[in-house]
């Protein structure tokens, strides 16, 4: 469905929904210290505890056991090096491209506006976009939406809540005093958030449905984290709200994020690859953009 009907919907719903003790009463007993630490924080009210009605009954123990098996790994059983390619595979080609240069002339005012406001060419920004959702047609690594995602990782903060992940830890029963000392690191990490995404949810009537996530709840065109938001995301149409999954906002706030990290015209092509890894810190991520951008440009130059 449309994500203007769960908008509709979601804003109905805090205009004629439970009071906040009932809504207590009913929210699943897992999710009642996170509203509280939520309440602490200056969060709370029957908005925010509409948002935590909508999460299942439990944890998906998904997200913090892909990551703690990650760091595991890491931890433990380092890999020898892989040889990097310049570029991610299948990426940097032609018919991207031109994928792309359809998409930057179908939305030329929205690229435009960016690049007056923030100084970022748009041939950039739709590579950008390209690498990191494809151009909005790939937005959720997961089926849980952003909301559950980082709940449930911040209400993960012992080994037992990701039962399900520890055999993939091999020799974790000798490691377990390290696994509960990182969960809780991961978990904060998670409530801040989780709380700074019901912050955006409530302030742009955004519904949880509406937000399909990356694994760890990045969300919209452009991959922000929820805590990102509030700092570097832009209102590209003047509509008074900011969705990132709508490209106007969505190449507003990615070239509102590098003009901060020192972006401007005249940029040598060293700088900009320094740029564009303060948006992702991988010297493959910045290679590709560029690279991708290049290829836009020679086929703009061509075109008939």
């Amino acid at each position: 469905m449309p994500r203007l009907f769960f908008s509709l919907v979601f804003g109905l719903w805090l205009l004629t929904g439970c009071s906040a003790a009932l809504c207590a009463q009913e929210l699943a007993p897992v999710w009642q210290e996170l509203r509280t630490r939520l309440a602490k924080d200056g969060v709370a009210g029957d908005g925010v505890d509409a948002l935590l009605l909508t999460l299942p009954a439990k944890p998906t123990q998904s997200p913090m056991g892909r990551k703690m098996l990650a760091l595991y790994k890491k931890a433990f059983f380092p890999q020898a090096p892989v040889r990097k390619t310049d570029y991610y595979k299948g990426v940097v080609t032609q018919a991207n491209a031109r994928t792309c240069l359809n998409y930057l002339q179908a939305n030329a005012s929205a690229f435009a506006a960016a690049q007056q406001r923030y100084g970022v060419p748009p041939e950039i920004a739709v590579a950008l976009l390209f690498v990191e959702t494809r151009l909005g047609t790939v937005l959720a690594d997961v089926p849980e939406n952003a909301l559950y995602t980082l709940a449930s990782m911040a209400v993960s903060r012992t080994p037992q809540s990701i039962d399900q992940w520890l055999p993939k830890m091999r020799g974790v029963k000798k490691r377990m005093a390290w696994l509960a000392k990182k969960m809780p690191e991961r978990a904060d990490w998670a409530y801040a958030e989780v709380r700074a995404l019901i912050v955006y949810m409530l302030a742009n009537a955004i519904a949880p449905e509406a937000l399909p996530s990356s694994i760890y709840g990045a969300v919209g065109l452009c991959q922000f984290m929820p805590s990102n938001i509030a700092v570097y995301a832009a209102d590209g149409d003047g509509d008074g709200r900011i969705d990132l999954f709508g490209i106007a906002d969505a190449a507003a706030s990615l070239a509102r994020y590098l003009s901060l990290h020192g972006w401007k015209e005249g940029l040598s092509p060293a700088a900009m690859h320094a740029l564009l890894m303060k948006y992702n810190h991988s010297k493959v991520y910045a290679n590709t953009i560029l690279a991708l951008a290049e290829l836009i440009r020679a086929q703009e130059k061509v075109q008939p």
